[in-house]
């Protein structure tokens, strides 16, 4: 049975025809019409979770595995607006979400009635589109209903995806039923088409190209893609390119900079002109390495092109000369066959800088005592090849990036926004469609801050949430402002002594625990281990001021170049 309103069945009816069937339900009254025609309808694969602002976290990290948009669905008033940050991040990673929320009628906006807020354009800032439906069936309400439902999930479904807002003001009554067969309603198709730089553009682009000893490549987060990633080995062939990726970019190529943070540091004082590139290409989203943005902006290039589907004028480094009006792998189709080999040894400074970090970085850490990063050392060495990672924000995601990718592993994290405020449910909704074995690897504040995920149902046994907990907020104690000011410990570190065993307990999870590198390495072999099945959080307890300490001096020695 599904609820008898019609603008409801037009939306449950014009999602199936354009193939969007998974649906995140949060339980609510005003949303009835909308719970009820969606679980009654069998096409539709349902999941219920009570928080919504780890729902819509869950939805986007279904919508990144499953790679199709993802319904959300809630009542009105607060709940509508705990689905922000999720919206933000999925904003900023073109992440496909239809966010649908119910509403009062509007003659009740503003008149004192329950649970009710101001909801239309209530995410304008953060969605491709924001619609807000007409609440009669009146012909012409309903077909520009029709239009507008059409236009947002087009939009969702288009090349330069993200969130769209549907909101529907119902008024009561909100539970009558039908056991009528949902009707077909208009669906206005959309044709997708490549878009190609035209050939005279292309071949002065190539020549200026050709014509440079130093050209370097900046890639910002992507999803994993294979045709992407062979166009981008062959232009990484050319001794005069460099490539600089991080783990979330999901490169691979001998030839790429993998941990660009050591390599950065180990630049000499004296000598940056040679590591300073001509030209700059760049595409991709957020670039997490501060180093790598301080040094470019320093050490501008003449020129800076950027890819851009939507033709955003990213300004990242101060230099932005060309904005490309394409997607990265429709212009490095039509581009890398007219690239020509430079003789330079540009590509080949970087590869030595890189190495030699490295080096030093693995010699300082062979001896530093247990901490942050030397746990992190021994978690990146353990990560089981073709797995799925997912990495936390602030230092998390710092600390594994100093660190070689592993082969065949695809790594994720909420850098769209960066907060701490949904890793651990998006790790969820990501691992509950995915076959492969799916590690989060987090601080214990963003664990605790997302803690409500771990009252999700639908929590797969190949999730292994690894915890870092070091006491506090210890990011703060790694950048130069806070780590300087009275007021650190208190207010920016909030130092407590809480530990993840109490939640483990509360939600029946398995949970292991680790205070030096022996308990680390033998409960990594136990949850890594063939035959495992989670869930299991393993919380390592590290002690965050001799963390910081270290993490500072494995930089001063990298900076040093000096083996000891």
């Amino acid at each position: 049975m599904i609820s008898d309103k019609k603008h409801i069945q037009q939306l449950a009816s014009l999602l199936l025809q354009k193939g969007i069937t998974n649906v995140v339900i949060s339980p609510g009254s005003r949303n009835a019409p909308l719970i009820n025609t969606f679980s009654g309808l069998p096409e539709f694969s349902c999941v219920n979770i009570v928080d919504e602002r780890s729902a819509a976290y869950f939805a986007l990290g279904l919508a990144l595995e499953i790679k199709k948009p993802v319904v959300v669905i809630c009542t009105s008033g607060t709940a509508a607006i705990n689905y922000g940050p999720a919206i933000a991040e999925a904003f900023y990673q073109k992440i496909p979400l239809v966010v649908v929320t119910a509403d009062r009628p509007r003659r009740w906006i503003d008149q004192a009635d329950g649970q009710t807020v101001r909801q239309e354009n209530l995410f304008a800032n953060h969605a491709l589109k924001s619609v807000n439906l007409q609440e009669t069936d009146r012909p012409d309400d309903f077909r520009l209903n029709n239009l507008l439902i059409n236009k947002a999930l087009n939009l969702t479904l288009s090349s330069n995806s993200g969130p769209v807002h549907i909101n529907i003001p119902l008024d009561e009554p909100l539970y009558g039923l039908t056991e009528s067969e949902l009707p077909s309603f208009r669906n206005i198709r959309q044709t997708k088409s490549d878009q190609h730089i035209a050939l005279p553009e292309l071949k002065k682009l190539a020549d200026r190209w050709n014509a440079s000893a130093k050209k370097m490549v900046i890639v910002g987060q992507l999803s994993p893609d294979e045709e992407l990633n062979e166009l981008v080995r062959q232009l990484a062939e050319d001794t005069g390119t460099i490539i600089l990726s991080e783990h979330i970019t999901n490169l691979h190529s001998p030839h790429l900079i993998k941990i660009t943070d050591p390599a950065i540091a180990a630049i000499p004082k004296d000598n940056n002109s040679d590591f300073q590139p001509d030209i700059l290409l760049t595409f991709g989203q957020q670039i997490i390495s501060k180093r790598l943005k301080l040094f470019v902006r320093a050490n501008k290039p003449a020129e800076h092109w950027h890819i851009s589907a939507k033709a955003e004028h990213t300004d990242t480094y101060n230099s932005l000369s060309e904005v490309i009006a394409t997607d990265a792998f429709s212009f490095l189709k039509d581009f890398v066959p007219v690239v020509k080999n430079t003789k330079s040894t540009y590509r080949e400074a970087w590869k030595a800088l890189e190495k030699k970090a490295f080096q030093l970085q693995d010699n300082y850490l062979a001896e530093a005592p247990f901490c942050d990063l030397t746990a992190s050392r021994l978690i990146a060495s353990q990560i089981p090849e073709q797995s799925v990672v997912h990495l936390g924000n602030s230092s998390s995601v710092r600390l594994m990036q100093m660190f070689f990718p592993v082969n065949g592993v695809s790594y994720f994290g909420n850098r769209g926004t960066s907060g701490i405020d949904g890793s651990l449910s998006t790790a969820v909704g990501f691992a509950g469609s995915s076959e492969k074995i799916n590690s989060i690897i987090l601080g214990e504040l963003s664990f605790f801050y997302d803690s409500n995920a771990l009252m999700i149902k639908h929590f797969s046994s190949n999730l292994r949430i690894i915890v870092l907990n070091n006491g506090g907020g210890n990011i703060f104690r790694l950048i130069g402002g806070p780590r300087h000011s009275p007021a650190l410990i208190e207010h920016f570190v909030a130092e407590h002594d809480y530990k993840a065993e109490g939640l483990a307990k509360a939600f029946c999870i398995p949970y292991l625990k680790a205070e030096n590198l022996k308990e680390l390495s033998d409960s990594l072999n136990t949850i890594f281990a063939p035959g495992f099945s989670g869930p299991v959080i393993l919380e390592v307890l590290t002690n965050g001021e001799l963390s910081a300490q270290v993490f500072q001096d494995c930089f001063i020695r990298i900076g040093s170049n000096e083996k000891h």
